[in-house]
């Protein structure tokens, strides 16, 4: 019997040893050895690596002597389906790696044979549904990786072992969150739903692109540091829902519809990064004692007029553009704020709007009747279209992903009796996948951008600021880079200021130079001159005496 069949089986990475341990393999290459040769004659084998064998099937009895296995990877290849009972015989399993395959379902009691299992992975796979039973055996299991599935229903607090989970890229509505674990991620889903009993571990929750409308159910998480909650569909917070945590110290709400951000002068006393931003807010000044506390502060892209900050503030950036400003409040705010911790500045301004420290302001006595006397003629408009558009682009779409989901779900129509029909859908599905691909590619990319940011802050020796953004960071590479190249061009500059100094002196020397061999040059002259004269003087002189010897009487 074929225990393992491959469409070709590369090479198998394992270690064994011997029965009496005399001799050990720390790795071996096979090619023409099957799988349960392999582990019938190495009876001690405890990691087993086949990664990208592209193995399509896996037979029941294919572990049948994997007793002593601890580590199994499977990743990168083609598995479609795993039979019920194909880890019966592996009750040492530790970890096992499935990412990267073609799983779409588990069967039930795949996992009743290996309670120790710690660390699960099967990310990348097309995995619909994780039955309530899956892991009722599995009762060590802490890592569990079930990311960019097609999971519409996994119920994590029935596994109380969890500490480290990532369901994010999934379909999930709902999301239950275990008593113990301490970082969970559960981005990119459709979840509106949070529930789960409370946990006091919990210290980092990614839930960012899902359905959230409140936060209530964050009284169950005191013990929280990091929350992501961007690109939800939150309209209100309030400290009701965070007067039990006392370790916060970073809150995500960009990209929501908040209205109203108020804490009610009740700061939480941990929190150092707040972001804001992309949202709807208009009044803030409530907040002050929490802002006053913060190291980060974005604020941008809201409607925000008035904005109050103390002396004593801790921010370290605070980002502003893109809001309603009020002149008035801006002078003042500027002077409490020194401009290099604001970080963004607008560039063109709406007509009634001016620049005043880089931020588009508008002049007023009263400027939140001012606003409301604004706001009116505006929302009349918008009702007026509502009225003559009752049917927009968003809800035809709308509509027709909730069609679509209905037919898929509850198998009312079938697809196959419309050839049309299920073309645009096979078409639909490509773009899908060509989207995913695209977006993970892009993530690659910004993932190795950070690295490169990384990179360069340790070949400037530049300190890296883990609470900030990513782009902080780089901005202070840049700005040391400006820095040095400033350092450079002052240093080039006095040099060639003292180049130019030498070259005058250089020049006045060679003047002065020319001008003494001018000198010489006439002294020379007047030399030869004057022995010439001195010459004519002596002939005139022996001449007169030649004459004199003549005239004397003998």
């Amino acid at each position: 019997m074929c225990w393992l069949r491959a469409v070709s089986l590369i090479s198998m990475i394992f270690s064994a040893s011997t029965y009496g341990g005399q001799l050990s393999y720390k790795s071996m290459h096979l090619t023409p050895f099957t799988l349960s040769a392999l582990l019938a004659s190495f009876h001690k084998v405890e990691v087993l690596n086949l990664n990208g064998l592209q193995i399509e099937e896996i037979d029941t009895n294919a572990f049948a002597y994997a007793h002593t296995i601890q580590k199994l990877y499977m990743r990168f290849n083609v598995i479609r389906y795993l039979p019920p009972h194909v880890f019966q015989n592996v009750p040492l399993l530790t970890v096992l790696m499935l990412d990267r395959n073609d799983l779409s379902s588990l069967p039930r009691g795949i996992f009743h044979n290996t309670p120790k299992l710690t660390m699960l992975s099967m990310s990348n796979n097309n995995l619909e549904r994780i039955e309530d039973d899956t892991f009722q055996a599995t009762t060590s299991l802490q890592n569990l990786q079930l990311s960019s599935n097609r999971l519409t229903h996994v119920d994590l607090a029935l596994i109380p072992s969890l500490f480290h989970v990532n369901v994010s890229y999934n379909l999930l509505s709902t999301l239950a969150i275990p008593i113990a674990v301490e970082e969970l991620d559960a981005s990119h889903n459709s979840i509106n739903v949070v529930r789960g009993p409370v946990n006091v571990e919990l210290t980092i929750l990614k839930l960012q692109h899902n359905n959230l409308t409140d936060t209530a159910w964050l009284l169950n998480y005191p013990g929280l540091t990091d929350v992501d909650l961007s690109y939800n569909q939150l309209e209100i917070i309030t400290i009701h829902h965070f007067v039990t945590m006392q370790r916060l110290e970073r809150l995500h709400v960009s990209n929501n519809r908040l209205v109203a951000f108020d804490l009610y002068g009740r700061p939480i006393p941990t929190l150092k990064v707040l972001d804001l931003s992309h949202n709807h807010l208009m009044w803030v000044e409530h907040n002050q004692a929490q802002f006053d506390k913060l190291q980060y502060l974005y604020l941008d892209h809201n409607s925000i007029v008035t904005l109050k900050l103390s002396t004593s503030h801790t921010l370290k950036n605070l980002t502003l553009s893109h809001n309603d400003w009020d002149c008035n409040s801006l002078r003042a705010l500027f002077r409490n704020v020194a401009r290099p911790v604001v970080d963004d500045a607008d560039q063109y301004c709406k007509i009634d709007y001016h620049l005043e420290h880089g931020l588009c302001c508008k002049e007023s006595d009263k400027p939140y009747l001012d606003r409301l006397l604004q706001y009116i003629p505006m929302t009349s408009v918008v009702e007026k279209q509502r009225k003559n558009e009752p049917c927009s682009a968003t809800d035809a779409i709308n509509s027709a992903q909730s069609l679509y989901h209905y037919i898929t779900q509850q198998a009312v129509v079938s697809l196959q009796g419309n050839e049309q029909l299920e073309a645009e859908v096979n078409e639909l599905r490509a773009e899908v996948q060509q989207l995913t691909n695209e977006q993970i590619q892009q993530e690659q990319l910004l993932q190795g951008l950070h690295a490169e940011i990384d990179t360069n802050l340790r070949r400037f020796r530049l300190s890296k600021d883990e609470l900030a953004r990513p782009s902080e960071n780089l901005n202070k590479v840049f700005t040391h880079l400006k820095e040095r190249h400033a350092f450079k061009l002052r240093e080039t500059q006095a040099r060639r200021t003292e180049a130019d100094a030498k070259q005058k002196e250089t020049e006045h020397l060679e003047q002065e130079n020319i001008a003494l061999e001018r000198q010489l040059d006439n002294k020379n002259t007047m030399q030869i001159l004057l022995r010439q004269l001195t010459l004519l003087k002596r002939q005139q002189i022996k001449q007169l005496l030649a004459k004199l010897s003549k005239h004397r009487p003998i």
